[in-house]
């Protein structure tokens, strides 16, 4: 085998693969979209200023939602068509979770059964580790939920409805 002929199904199955995949190309979007937001809410004109790029460059996703928190709770009497932008920072968060549980874990098949598992370990207070079964379905939602953050973020910023795709194409 050479170095860059990579087996289908290795590491794990290839329709894991993809969806992995699809959750990272999915959260840059929701990156991105959150970085428009608070250029928009901070008053800058652009489509994205260079001077709030300069000042998210190195935010944390974490810190980024915190931003778009404050700028909307300051900014809804001003504008009222940001109402309902809580549900819009529960959807981003929920999103960020559903992301980090996959992208911040390790992800390989079980030698007996084949299942794909998820291990993970956290050491706040003390260690613990986990290893869980995961399935497909699991990251095929973590899609969904990061794609209607986006649609419902775009949304509550431009007035305008964006629907998820599957709504689109109904």
């Amino acid at each position: 085998m050479k170095r860059d002929d990579l087996k289908n199904n290795r590491p794990i199955p290839d329709e894991y693969m993809v969806e992995l995949g699809r959750v990272s190309v999915l959260y840059g979007v929701l990156e991105n979209v959150v970085n428009i937001a608070i250029s928009k809410l901070a008053g800058y004109s652009g489509v994205y200023d260079y001077r709030s790029a300069i000042m998210l460059a190195h935010s944390n996703f974490h810190q980024r939602v915190d931003i778009l928190t404050t700028l909307f709770e300051q900014s809804v009497s001003e504008h009222p068509h940001l109402k309902g932008y809580e549900e819009v920072i529960r959807l981003i968060k929920k999103a960020q979770k559903g992301r980090n549980k996959f992208i911040h874990s390790s992800l390989g098949c079980d030698p007996d059964n084949g299942n794909v598992q998820l291990s993970s370990m956290s050491a706040r207070g003390s260690l613990k580790t986990k290893v869980v079964t995961v399935y497909i379905k699991e990251l095929i939602e973590v899609s969904a939920v990061i794609h209607e953050a986006t649609c419902a973020l775009h949304t509550v910023i431009t007035g305008n409805e964006v629907k998820p795709l599957w709504d689109r194409y109904a």
